[in-house]
């Protein structure tokens, strides 16, 4: 089990880490950088409740998806919201079709995961710890599973005005 754990999450940063950099609109502030933390949960969420409901309906995983839409849903709205100005202001005309293609990436990064052994199992880990987060603690939780999968996502600091990856950021 742990090591299934340790090769799923090995594979999604692979997977995910060029998506964000070939999606980055810039870079992010850092209340952007923890909206696209939960987005990145939230699609890793979704994704594993549909690839693992069929296979391993004993689960769960539809019920506990359902579940943080509905207890964390203001707190995904708002997060939502967030991303949608964040790419309408980097992109213009083009920003929202610019923020599907990203949500699509996110998605299609979480997808090719559901093909690593062990799969459902270690995302119901994830689930039963999702289960456990209140709605002011979703940005945190979120930001430490990006950087537990070694996510970077780009984040201006307007004081220095550098360009810092949020994992550098975080210690």
């Amino acid at each position: 089990m742990v090591r299934s754990i340790a090769v799923w999450t090995v594979a999604w940063g692979v997977a995910i880490g060029p998506v964000m950099q070939a999606r980055a609109a810039d870079c992010y502030t850092p209340a952007e950088t923890a909206a696209v933390h939960v987005r990145m949960l939230q699609s890793e969420l979704m994704v594993a409740a549909l690839a693992c409901r069929d296979s391993n309906p004993e689960l769960g995983m539809v019920a506990g998806y359902n579940d943080f839409v509905r207890r964390l849903s203001p707190a995904l709205v708002r997060n939502s919201k967030l991303l949608q100005s964040h790419f309408k202001k980097a992109y213009g005309a083009s920003g929202e079709n610019r923020f599907a293609g990203f949500e699509t990436s996110l998605a299609n990064a979480a997808s090719k995961q559901s093909m690593v052994g062990g799969y459902c199992e270690s995302a119901a880990a994830l689930f039963q710890q999702v289960a456990a987060v209140q709605a002011g603690d979703l940005e945190q939780f979120s930001a430490v599973r990006a950087a537990d999968l070694g996510v970077p996502v780009e984040t201006c600091t307007a004081e220095k005005g550098l360009r810092l990856t949020a994992r550098q950021t975080d210690r």
